[in-house]
């Protein structure tokens, strides 16, 4: 039988250890003698490190705590929602292509999401189905994903340390 914590450890990492894994697989196929199976072994072993490198920017985007935050995120077709639990108030929808700007809050534990006018929805970042987030803000044009999971990880802080912003004349165009 294995601990919670540690079942819930490696799930979060899961898509780092497949991408470990398959790189261990590149390199046996690599130190293989037939030409074609070290060719196939090199582009294996390529794949597996970039889902490692992937896997691990996500795990480490994730909140690292046991239990699920308050509300549900969901993405779908270009659109974040969060649903907010019971009768709080900070629930919403915000499409991608309306988001100007992402921050930090100063607590460490939500995403600030700016919408036009003054819009905005303060998501946990532990909150069921933040992963998607993930995947969401790197499609924004300009953000980098090492830069999102190191202000992830950053804790709390002095005031809300933007994420990204969007570029004025990038927005006029979308």
């Amino acid at each position: 039988m294995i601990r919670p914590e540690v079942r819930a450890m490696v799930w979060r990492w899961r898509e780092a250890l497949v991408g470990l894994a398959l790189a261990g697989l590149g390199a046996w196929m690599l130190a293989q003698p037939a030409a074609l199976i070290k060719g196939l072994g090199g582009l294996v072993a390529l794949a597996g490190l970039a889902l490692a490198v992937n896997g691990a920017r996500r795990a480490r985007f994730l909140a690292p705590g046991a239990a699920p935050g308050p509300g549900v995120v969901q993405v779908v077709e270009g659109q974040i929602a969060w649903f907010a639990p019971g009768d709080a108030v900070g629930g919403g929808f915000i499409a991608l292509d309306e988001i100007t700007q992402i921050s930090l809050a100063a607590d460490g534990r939500r995403w600030v999401v700016m919408g036009p006018g003054g819009q905005h929805l303060a998501i946990p970042i532990d909150a069921t189905g933040a992963e998607a987030l993930f995947d969401a803000f790197v499609s924004l044009p300009g953000l980098d994903p090492a830069h999102l999971t190191r202000m992830a990880a950053a804790g709390p802080g002095p005031r809300a340390r933007p994420v990204w912003r969007r570029d004025a004349a990038a927005a006029l165009l979308t």
